[in-house]
């Protein structure tokens, strides 16, 4: 009798466990956890719903089977030190790498808790795990980030500072409590407080660049930014300033800043306004050495001004019979009237008057003569170009002049229709001359060839709104599809013996101008050139 009590006792207690287990399953699959039971020997005992969820393998695929194998687990650590933890602290956490059932790779959160029996005897292994590769993947990004931007601002071959702004928000705080809502106009009509602005604002951090540009260790570079930035970059100072108030994302501008001994040299100072950086009370700016380029574009100025003048001379060189002509006509006519004037006054009774006459007319024809040398001498000479307000029909009708010979040398027709209204444009009046001395030569050679019967070449001008036009057409052969592409590129030339400079050095002059020239075939046939150009 006591031995079968012993025995219910005993069933029930094992009943009562079971039921107990049960429940606990119950609760276990019921979480949202990835939940799974191991015995010691690796093998999968318990697999609850949220483990096939994040997994993806069903119940009835995972039970039985080794999970570092079934999910290819990568531990951060070797397993036998973490298994000895385990065995030492009862529990253990960390985060695995594993592969799910459609070959994608999680990041899991575990935590291993080790149960054990009533001798204390280790029996199994809990794992409760949580999906955090999004977590993950964004601590990577943003520590990759911060390596990237820490690398980028550290190796750049560009000069980056970063400034605290911190004091000039202060500044800015205690002037808008002073009544001051503009600071455009506060700054006009208060210069000085710009200086105060970058007085206050601080250099926290540069890059090796800055210490290879400024000449100082980075040490001497932190600080205010005063001492780098001279006077005559407040300006873009306070801009970079107005740029952050109207919450611009950067701002760019060429400026001047001192090196460590004093020297000023020409940057690119740009700067951005990242959200981040701002609510910090930091900006990053970045200087780039111009100086080089500065220089390097003077010497370009000055080799197309030098190719210019070696193009009007030469232009010239082509120009000798009709220069020769003008020059003639004028000291002919010098000596014609300085023999007559002799005349009149050697005769039995000298008549004055017709001798004062013919001196007159020598005058008239030794300032003619003047005035062609000059024209001339202009275009040979080297000057430096200099902008003026140029009359445009003048200066055409000037250049025209020594075009007369070659004109009748090739029995071409000039044809002027200058419109009144055409005005000024500010210019060069020496280069826009050799424009329109080298569209009209190139028109007039076009109509060398004996196919051409009707010779015309056309100088006209016209206003277009803000702009001026001047046409140059012949009635040659006209621009080939293929030439058009080409036609102003340096050493393109359509004809045997051309250099193909004229119209390339055309092209230049007026584009430094601020104009266009482009060409076409004009409607009568032959070439039509455009030349564009902004009125005074």
């Amino acid at each position: 009798m006591i031995d079968s009590s012993s025995a219910m006792f005993a069933l029930a207690a094992s009943e009562d466990i079971e039921r107990r287990r049960q429940d606990l399953a119950e609760m276990l699959d019921a979480a949202h956890d990835a939940i799974f039971v191991s015995d010691l020997e690796g093998r999968i005992t318990f697999w609850n719903r949220g483990a096939s969820a994040l997994y993806g393998y069903a119940r009835e695929d995972a039970v039985g089977r080794d999970p570092d194998v079934l999910l290819a687990t990568r531990y951060p650590a070797e397993i036998a030190a973490i298994k000895a933890q385990l065995i030492e602290a009862g529990h253990w956490e960390g985060e695995l790498t594993r592969t799910t059932a459609a070959g994608e790779t999680v990041v899991i959160d575990g935590r291993w808790t080790l149960r054990r029996d009533a001798d204390g005897a280790p029996v199994e292994v809990l794992e409760t795990g949580r999906d955090v590769t999004a977590a993950h993947r964004a601590a990577l990004a943003l520590k990759y980030s911060e390596y990237r931007y820490s690398n980028v601002f550290r190796a750049m071959a560009v000069s980056f500072w970063e400034l605290d702004f911190n004091g000039l928000s202060q500044m800015l705080a205690e002037l808008q409590g002073q009544g001051v809502t503009d600071l455009r106009a506060h700054v006009a009509a208060h210069p000085e407080v710009v200086r105060r602005m970058i007085d206050v604002s601080q250099v926290v951090d540069v890059n090796d660049k800055s210490v290879a540009l400024f000449g100082a260790p980075r040490e001497e570079l932190l600080g205010s930014v005063s001492r780098f930035w001279p006077r005559s970059s407040e300006g873009v100072f306070a801009e970079s300033v107005f740029a952050a108030l109207e919450r611009r994302h950067s701002y760019e501008a060429e400026a001047r800043f001192y090196k460590s001994d004093g020297t000023e040299f020409d940057a690119l100072f740009t700067t951005c306004y990242p959200r981040d950086g701002v609510k910090r009370g930091t900006v990053l700016i970045g200087i780039v050495d111009i100086s080089d380029r500065l220089a390097a574009q003077d010497a370009l100025r000055k080799a197309e001004a030098d190719l210019a003048h070696a193009a009007r001379v030469s232009t010239l060189g082509e120009l000798t019979a009709s220069i020769a002509h003008e020059v003639n006509q004028p000291l002919a006519a010098i000596v014609t009237n300085g023999e007559a004037g002799l005349r009149w006054i050697n005769r039995a009774e000298p008549d004055l008057e017709e001798a004062r006459a013919a001196m007159s007319r020598m005058i008239v024809e030794g300032q003619r003569a003047s005035d062609i040398i000059s024209r001339i001498r202009a275009l040979a000479s080297n000057k430096d170009p200099q902008r003026a307000p140029v009359a445009l029909n003048a200066a055409i009708e000037d250049a025209a002049l020594l075009l007369k010979r070659e004109l009748a040398a090739h029995d071409v027709r000039l044809i002027m229709a200058l419109s009144p209204d055409v005005g000024e444009i500010r210019g060069d009046r020496v280069q826009l001359q050799q424009v329109v001395i080298n569209l009209a030569m190139n028109g007039i050679q076009a109509m060398g060839g004996g196919a051409t019967t009707v010779r015309d070449l056309t100088l006209s001008t016209r206003r277009a709104g803000e702009h001026v036009v001047l046409e140059v057409a012949d009635t040659g052969p006209g621009v080939a599809p293929e030439d058009v592409q080409n036609l102003f590129k340096a050493f393109h030339s359509t004809k045997a013996t051309g250099m193909g400079m004229g119209l390339s050095i055309s092209k230049s002059i007026v584009e430094a101008h601020g104009g266009g020239i482009s060409v076409q075939t004009a409607p009568g046939g032959g070439a039509l050139f455009r030349v564009v150009l902004p009125a005074a």
